[in-house]
């Protein structure tokens, strides 16, 4: 399955599986509908439908935490697989993942 980011009202949903071929494009469309919301307020991009959990999943999702905190956004992820939980968990990374300690 070909991965996809879509704005869904105020949310950014991600899908698919991120891979080394699509890992840039998504990061770019991203960051750009990051720099579209205003300043200091609070965004959320859906996990939900994203069909499996990598490294590579984790270093996106990194690199768009770090552009929202550029802008003093508040950045929520929801709807983390299992799988993706326990590999955040096992890097490092669960509390940003998850939002808790």
């Amino acid at each position: 399955m070909t991965a996809s980011v879509r704005v869904a009202g105020e949310r950014l949903e991600l899908a698919g599986q991120v891979t080394a071929d699509n890992v840039v494009d998504l990061r770019r469309q991203g960051e750009d509908w990051l720099s579209r919301q205003p300043g200091q307020v609070a965004v959320t991009i859906d996990l939900t439908s994203v069909s499996t959990a990598s490294s590579l999943l984790l270093s996106l999702l990194l690199c768009w935490r770090r552009a929202a905190e550029g802008r003093s956004q508040s950045l929520t992820y929801e709807g983390a697989s299992p799988d993706l939980l326990e590999l955040s968990r096992l890097n490092g990374v669960a509390s940003w993942l998850t939002g808790s300690p």
